[in-house]
């Protein structure tokens, strides 16, 4: 089943992605069991916490963060298999709460978004999705 979410603008007038690219490490918190289609494509969606920077700048978050992982039309093109409490290793682009639109499980977290090529990727269980 995939339930239906309105466009929302995850991208900049360019056409790249909003927010600011983070590498981080992370731990699964929650799962949301039905994919939900955003932008013509469909996401599978989670919660993550304890966000650390892997690439030297010091970011770190520690309250939950909301994550759509693109899995079709340019997209990982599958599910990953997520367990909650298990590690994770992301790139993608950080939006703070304040910038970010709430929206089918989301009640106003920051998001992490474009998760996959070209700008970034999930490194779950040691398998590289992108």
């Amino acid at each position: 089943m995939t339930d239906q979410m309105p466009n929302l603008v995850f991208r900049n007038p360019d056409g790249t992605g909003a927010g600011t690219l983070r590498h981080v490490s992370a731990t699964v918190v929650k799962l949301f069991g039905d994919r939900v289609r955003v932008a013509d494509a469909e996401h599978q969606q989670l919660w993550i916490d304890a966000l650390t920077s892997l690439n030297g700048d010091g970011f770190s978050y520690a309250g939950n963060v909301f994550v759509a992982i693109r899995i079709t039309d340019g997209g990982i093109g599958q599910d990953i298999p997520f367990q909650p409490g298990t590690p994770v290793e992301l790139q993608g682009m950080f939006i703070p709460a304040a910038q970010a639109t709430a929206g089918v499980n989301d009640p106003g977290l920051p998001v992490l978004h474009f998760t996959h090529s070209p700008v970034g990727f999930v490194i779950y269980d040691g398998k590289t999705y992108k």
